[in-house]
């Protein structure tokens, strides 16, 4: 054999064995990564727009997609009086499909912050919560108004008062039937000598657009720690997951020495509810518990600790009856505990996909540029974190999500320039948009009923029992929980025979073709 045809040989030898611990190291790293990369392709984001007036002081934003893609947005709006007095509105926007519309408050100011929470129904209605004192002391209202015509103040239904005692925060979400449900933190116990009042987290719903309201349930009447940061899903079955935080008050200001967060669902449209199931990981420093679900037995919750940087995770496959181990959300990381006010946010899309939103940052630098991040969770691992915003000087907080029609996300945060504490400091809401690759998944309008009038007067507060008999559903968790990598490990394992045969593969040709060389 010829010089030139051995050392070509050669070459091709140690070009095939290359080849083969290249083949080997991206099965390992792709094992390893759990799919990571590839869900992090194709993925754009639109560029964030300001959405609210500014200069000004515009926080707390929620949005919902109505069944035509039109995007509405809420808002706390602050404006500072000549005489020093703050006085809070809510304010609303709604994108037809090519522009923004001129912000406009559509509820009486307040002396106190406005906490607000809307969604969309398919009978062609936009339903708002919001709290405050605009008609009394700390109060929770239900309005509701036509998709077309909720920009003006006019358009809304009169006032029904959900709570009973004093109330700051609440969330609202309609199901497939039109059932609106609400949740809500409310004080009922009044403070004494010994403890300050406390609010506990209680639920309802209407099944006729907001006319009349099932009785309040208390989720969690003990023990009185405080209630605070009220979350609600409702995933593509109709099942309701609900997460809120205990151990801090913020009606009060008053702490716990253990803060933890709480998870419970209902399968029955909130007739009853399963046992609560406690976050306490990795100590009991647990804030901002939220809950995603895709209504495939697939539920996350997220959560982060006041003591640690990271964001943890909990995964259940079997619907919230059963959880793995918690684990930390790799490659991202909490913003410095020091603002109580900031929440997570998770949504479905069509393929089963569970989209999270959080205010994060990249490493565990103090002073790392805080941004907003969306991550995806496939069923088995979270994606690489998607920037959508960071700004030099701009905090973002408080960042919302919502899917719609299967693979359309829409994302809406606002961002304050200084201390979240200076009254006059600028904020404003952002809103950007992106496509994920699940299937579209068109809206089925639900059919036209008779419009009935809408109630003309304020309804009084009611007078149902303050805790009625809460049915439970036994749904602790279980011993013997295995980690994630445990199944990594045996993937590994199962794997290990096709890496030893290419090996062996390798090294026989390698061994062969040595022959050549001598």
């Amino acid at each position: 054999m010829s010089m030139n045809n051995k050392m070509m040989n050669k070459d091709w030898a140690r070009k095939c064995t290359l080849a083969m611990v290249l083949l080997i190291g991206a099965v390992t790293l792709l094992t390893f990564s759990g799919g990571r990369w590839a869900l992090a392709q194709g993925e754009h984001w639109t560029t964030p727009v300001v959405i609210s007036v500014s200069p000004g002081v515009s926080w707390f934003p929620d949005l919902a997609v109505d069944e035509f893609g039109s995007v509405h947005v809420v808002w706390c709006q602050t404006t500072m009086l000549e005489n020093g007095d703050l006085q809070e509105q809510v304010n609303y926007t709604r994108w037809d499909g090519e522009n923004w519309a001129e912000p406009n408050d559509i509820v009486p100011p307040s002396a106190d912050i406005v906490r607000n929470a809307i969604a969309t129904d398919l009978a062609g209605n936009v339903h708002l919560i919001f709290g405050g004192s605009v008609y009394g002391n700390f109060a929770m209202y239900h309005q509701q108004a036509p998709l077309d015509e909720a920009w003006s103040a006019a358009a809304w239904s009169a006032p029904h008062r959900i709570n009973q005692g004093i109330s700051y925060m609440g969330d609202i979400a309609v199901d497939s039937r039109g059932v609106i449900h609400v949740i809500y933190d409310d004080t009922l116990h009044y403070a004494s000598e010994d403890r300050p009042a406390m609010a506990d987290i209680f639920y309802r719903r209407s099944a006729d657009g907001g006319r009349t309201w099932s009785a309040p349930v208390n989720l969690y009447p003990e023990p009185l720690t405080g209630s605070a940061r009220p979350y609600m899903e409702i995933d593509s079955k109709d099942v309701i997951h609900v997460t809120w935080d205990e151990g801090w008050d913020r009606l009060s200001g008053a702490t716990s020495d253990t803060r933890y967060g709480v998870y419970t669902s209902s399968l029955d449209g909130g007739e009853t509810w399963t046992s609560p199931v406690v976050i306490d990981y990795p100590d009991a420093t647990v804030v901002q518990l939220t809950v995603g679900s895709n209504g495939q037995g697939d539920v996350i919750l997220v959560w982060r600790a006041t003591s640690h940087d990271e964001l943890f995770y909990q995964h259940s496959t079997d619907g919230g009856h059963s959880w793995g181990e918690p684990s930390a959300i790799p490659q991202v990381f909490a913003r410095p505990w020091a603002i109580p006010f900031d929440m997570y946010d998770m949504a479905a899309d069509s393929a089963g996909h569970i989209h999270l939103l959080v205010v994060g940052r990249e490493s565990q630098e103090e002073n790392a540029l805080l941004g907003v991040y969306h991550l995806l969770w496939d069923g088995d691992a979270w994606s690489i974190p998607t920037k959508i915003f960071a700004s030099e000087g701009l905090y973002p907080e408080y960042p919302k999500i919502v899917v719609h029609e299967g693979n359309q996300i829409h994302a809406a945060w606002f961002t304050r320039e200084g201390n979240v504490w200076e009254q006059d400091t600028n904020r404003e809401i952002w809103y950007s948009s992106s496509q994920s690759s699940a299937p579209h998944q068109p809206v089925t309008p639900l059919p036209t009923s008779t419009p009935q009038p809408p109630t003309v007067t304020p309804s009084p507060i009611p007078t149902a029992t303050p805790y009625p008999t809460l049915a439970l559903k036994d749904t602790g968790l279980p011993g013997g929980l295995y980690t994630e990598s445990d199944d990594v490990f045996q993937l590994v394992v199962a794997l290990s025979p096709v890496i030893l045969v290419i090996l062996v593969i390798a090294l026989v040709k390698t061994s062969r073709l040595g022959r050549l060389w001598r």
